[in-house]
């Protein structure tokens, strides 16, 4: 038996022609460490944990095709393999339908889903919802290239594709490389943060072609099975709250009142009461030599450091710690305790002086406090040497040149795109400079020995 049955019918190249087996293999090749160099687990060729157990394919039916809505309810416990979607051995075909009133509402509301259809590798899925995203830096109306989210089982309950409920869609508008959130992800899921996995896509809207887009796996219900061993917990997120009617937006972050404004994506309604015992516990603490002790009650620290490290790694501006934006909130229900998962990496991979902000001295709440508190500090040096190690047990720069020799041709095609060609070819250029040297720069940062 094949480790996944094969969808009816697959995209596998750009408009131009599919892409060659040898870039494919170069892929696979460049972005599994071997085992001599990466930390024992069991990760996949994109760098997500599958257990290999519990994933299980899906099956033809007697017409030989692929029941692509299938979900976990209908074959108990275990994960659908998925795995084929968010790797690089090709490039995704969507392609959504939207009537007319449906297109005329989008460009009213954006942020309210309307009923659309999507067509997703040649297979069809109607009555979806389907919405725009992108807030200040990266929205776009339906004329540009806007950011989509199509909700499948908006609806239709329970109608999804290959287990999945959503499907994420980033423009890369504000990413000339169209490779940072592929790489950036890939840095938090190597050091063993819960963290999505990305494809490429070639999208169009009623036919008409918007270009290549990064897929990328939303956190849901499937994204928590994944990477934790109870998944019923609840998922909070934590991205600013915009006013499209001023322009204005509120950052969402522990003990400044705000913690009724946390989304809950997963889990069940407590109002709040999470983040608001960690508000609590935060304002009775900081600033107190206590604080690294009094706040290990409410929230996982490793998993934090972890989280920080990563984000430092990746030059996330737009991140938890330097911006106190893009990130989701998960709380165990085995340990009650609270850790951070990463979201929306497009502005990655910057300089913190390049937006006014320092490393030194983070805007998050909980990381100012623990990079000004010398238990914190201290706890957290271990996991920083840890951290390093791995970050150089990978070629970086090698996974830079596979990723830009994957998107080179689909990206410089698109349509839509705001780059010029030039500026895409710069901006890699910097990335894989970036991935030279960023580790070296963490280790100077944190005293680290070499």
């Amino acid at each position: 038996m094949n480790s996944r049955a094969t969808p009816s019918r697959r995209y596998t190249g750009v408009r131009s022609g599919a892409l060659p087996v040898a870039l494919v293999l170069l892929f696979t090749a460049c972005n599994v460490p071997d085992d001599s160099k990466a930390p024992a687990d069991t990760t996949d060729t994109v760098g997500s944990t599958v257990d290999s157990e519990t994933a299980v394919p899906m099956e033809t039916g007697d017409s030989g095709r692929v029941d692509v809505t299938v979900t976990e309810e209908t074959i108990g416990d275990q994960l659908l393999d998925d795995s084929w979607i968010f790797s690089f051995d090709e490039i995704h075909e969507i392609n959504i339908k939207l009537e007319n009133d449906a297109w005329n509402a989008l460009f009213n509301d954006p942020y309210e889903y309307v009923m659309g259809e999507v067509t997703v590798n040649g297979d069809t899925l109607s009555e979806v919802g389907v919405r725009l995203r992108g807030k200040v830096g990266s929205f776009r109306e339906l004329s540009g290239k806007p950011k989509f989210k199509i909700d499948l089982n908006r609806f239709i309950e329970d109608q999804r594709y290959w287990g999945l409920e959503t499907l994420s869609l980033n423009n890369s508008v504000v990413d000339c490389s169209f490779i940072k959130e592929t790489l950036g992800y890939q840095v938090f899921e190597a050091a063993g943060v819960p963290a999505s996995r990305t494809a490429y896509a070639y999208v169009s809207v009623n036919d008409a072609p918007y270009g290549l887009y990064v897929w990328v796996e939303t956190p849901d219900d499937r994204f928590l099975k994944r990477h934790f061993t109870d998944p019923s917990g609840n998922l909070y997120d934590g991205k600013y709250i915009y006013y499209p009617n001023t322009g204005g937006y509120q950052l969402l972050d522990f003990g400044e009142g705000v913690d009724h404004r946390f989304g809950l994506e997963e889990g069940t309604e407590t109002n709040n009461a999470e983040i608001r015992e960690i508000s609590a516990q935060y304002k009775a603490s900081r600033g107190r030599t206590i604080y690294h002790e009094a706040m290990s009650d409410e929230i996982n620290w490793e998993a934090l450091f972890k989280m920080w490290l990563s984000e430092q790694w990746v030059g996330h501006n737009d991140g938890y710690c330097l911006n106190t934006n893009n990130y989701r909130v998960y709380f165990d229900p085995v340990t009650g305790l609270g850790e951070m998962i990463p979201w929306d990496l497009d502005y990655g991979f910057l300089h913190d002086y390049q937006w006014g902000m320092n490393w030194e001295y983070p805007a998050g709440n909980l990381a100012y406090e623990c990079f000004n508190n010398a238990a914190c500090v201290f706890a957290m040096r271990p996991i920083a040497q840890e951290f390093v190690k791995t970050m150089e047990s990978i070629d970086w720069v090698a996974r830079v040149d596979t990723l830009t020799e994957f998107i080179d041709t689909p990206s410089n095609a698109d349509p839509r795109k705001e780059c010029l060609y030039s500026s895409g070819v710069r901006e890699r250029a910097r990335l894989r400079n970036w991935a030279e040297h960023r580790t070296k720069y963490l280790k100077a940062f944190w005293n680290l020995d070499e």
